[in-house]
């Protein structure tokens, strides 16, 4: 008994170094030490992936890893193309760290996938969540200078333990779901931690807003519509007709087109423009400028924003007062840099993950089951004004695989199930 419990301590710690190595990069005043930390974050990323793959050779689930990835492989073109373009990066030591690191992101994350169920994953997310939120208070109330924005256009927004305040919000944002599904859960559930649950999720909501975020408030909005849902597909779901959910994407739509044309009055009330604070004539500097240049290739594997003149170029033409580091926009950002034919291979796994994600909550039984969709709203929203897939590391990346492998482990026909039953 005792040593079961040791090694299950030593599993969850193995799982939150890689939580944790997946965000390092973008802890407060980190990014600006990359050349200090690639060195020690990429010895870290090789021995936790090396202790990964050791792990399932020695539990004989090296076969079940094997299988999901065949039966997976949308993913893997993406991984080849990124890895060849270290050939032509304008920077290839960079492109080959982040290579290696999205190696191990599928390699490590595959592991998680493998050990733990969507149940078990959302439970461990939610006390890193913890974690992170912990942390970024102390920040906020004890070390402001590091935990608080202040300098040019930015005042008084809370960053905590990240370098900026959106990444901050937008990661609180995906914090504060998690917790509202635990809350939801504990309360139709024998659960007893209904207050722990609601307690973070009330005090996730009041950092969201001292985030001063905009993209990380409509993001909490839009979640908690699809949560909503979520929980009345589940109520009614025998009742729910085809012609219901034409009648839903119906009126969908013409909000969208209402919003589109009511889009100053809407960005006034958050006082912003329709520009996006500058991202707009960012992006069309962008195309103009470089992806014209390389619109097939791109320029290597995140390695667009490690070149000065390409940070100084945009930060004149978006008149933006400091320099710009990403596009703020994760799937053009992928784009510059593995151009058409990169962005396209990405696109063949991202849109794959959201079929599965579909399919998997058709069948749900309880409202963790729409748990992968949630995840990939989130994805598609914060990836639409902030670069979060890839040039902030690869955290949600790592989730998205995780979530890859549990569902393609427990979805019937269970043949992997039964390899680890032989195997075992």
């Amino acid at each position: 008994m005792l040593l079961s419990n040791y090694r299950r301590t030593l599993d969850l710690l193995l799982v939150f170094g890689f939580f944790f190595l997946a965000n390092s990069l973008v802890f407060a005043y980190a990014f600006w030490l990359v050349p200090t930390l690639v060195l020690l974050v990429t010895i870290a990323w090789s021995v936790l992936t090396v202790l990964s793959v050791w792990i399932l050779i020695r539990k004989n689930l090296l076969s079940v890893f094997v299988e999901i990835l065949k039966q997976n492989w949308i993913i893997v073109p993406f991984l080849i193309f990124s890895g060849f373009s270290i050939l032509w990066s304008v920077n290839w030591q960079i492109s080959l760290y982040r290579w290696l690191v999205l190696f191990s992101t599928i390699i490590t994350g595959g592991y998680i996938g493998i050990r733990y169920d969507i149940k078990e994953i959302i439970k461990l997310l939610s006390v890193f969540g913890i974690y992170i939120l912990f942390v970024s208070s102390i920040f906020v109330f004890f070390i402001p200078e590091i935990g608080i924005m202040n300098y040019s256009i930015i005042q008084g927004a809370w960053s905590g333990v990240y370098w900026h305040k959106n990444h901050m919000g937008l990661m609180v944002t995906f914090v504060n779901i998690l917790f509202l599904l635990n809350l939801v859960n504990s309360w139709s559930s024998t659960d007893q931690n209904r207050f722990l649950w609601g307690s973070l999720y009330l005090y996730s909501l009041f950092f969201i807003y001292q985030t001063d975020s905009v993209a990380a408030y409509l993001t909490t909005v839009c979640l908690h519509g699809v949560l909503l849902l979520a929980l009345a597909v589940l109520r009614f779901r025998e009742k729910i007709q085809k012609i219901h959910y034409f009648i839903f994407f119906a009126v969908f739509l013409l909000a969208l087109f209402i919003l589109y044309l009511n889009l100053d009055v809407f960005f006034a009330i958050f006082n912003r423009k329709t520009n996006l604070t500058g991202r707009v004539p960012l992006w069309m500097y962008l195309f103009a400028a470089y992806i014209n240049k390389r619109p097939l290739l791109g320029y290597g594997f995140n390695a667009f924003w490690y070149i000065k003149s390409h940070q100084v170029a945009t930060q004149q033409a978006a008149r933006y007062v400091d320099p710009i580091i990403i596009a703020d926009n994760g799937f053009i950002d992928i784009l510059v840099n593995t151009g058409y034919i990169g962005l396209i291979l990405f696109l063949i796994f991202y849109l794959g993950m959201w079929v599965i994600s579909v399919k998997y909550a058709s069948q749900a039984k309880d409202l963790f089951g729409f748990f992968p969709i949630i995840l990939m709203t989130y994805t598609f929203l914060a990836n639409i004004s902030w670069s979060l897939l890839f040039e902030n590391e690869g955290f949600f990346m790592l989730i998205m695989i995780c979530i890859l492998f549990s569902i393609s482990r427990s979805t019937p026909p269970n043949r992997f199930r039964m390899i680890e039953n032989k195997a075992t």
